[in-house]
């Protein structure tokens, strides 16, 4: 073994989803032993341009401020159109979106992998315009 081999396991990426209006992902660190959880912290996944603004600007990779673990990030295809289609909702604890089999959107049993034309569908049932994201679908 040289110290320039190439590692042949690959390591678990952090997956992004919504969460009250903001980009975030939980730790991806596995567990010590199969059936014991990793480190189960939650971070943000986009920082802001100037200090307090909103965070809209994506992060390279994932950093894990409470065990250290870093990891490479798995975005959604369509993230900017998910976000335009949550942005409308008044509420930002409405503002939500899971990838398909997210662990926590199966835990409680939450929608996931929604596609923007779902995402447009419930803002209409609950009475938001999609107007100002006309064009989305």
């Amino acid at each position: 073994m040289t110290p320039f081999e190439v590692p042949t396991e690959v390591a678990p990426r952090a997956r992004a989803y919504v969460y009250c209006g903001e980009w975030v992902a939980d730790c991806p660190r596995p567990g010590l032993e199969p059936d014991r959880p990793g480190c189960g912290n939650v971070e943000y996944l986009c920082r802001p341009v100037e200090p307090n603004g909103p965070r809209t600007v994506p992060l390279d990779f994932y950093m894990c401020s409470h065990c250290g673990y870093q990891s490479m990030i798995t975005w959604p295809r369509r993230r900017e159109e998910i976000m335009m289609a949550l942005a409308v909702r008044p509420v930002p604890d409405n503002r939500n979106w899971y990838p398909t089999d997210h662990p926590v959107a199966i835990r409680f049993r939450l929608p996931h992998g929604q596609s923007i034309a779902e995402l447009l569908g419930e803002n209409e049932e609950h009475g938001v315009s999609n107007e100002p994201v006309k064009g989305l679908h």
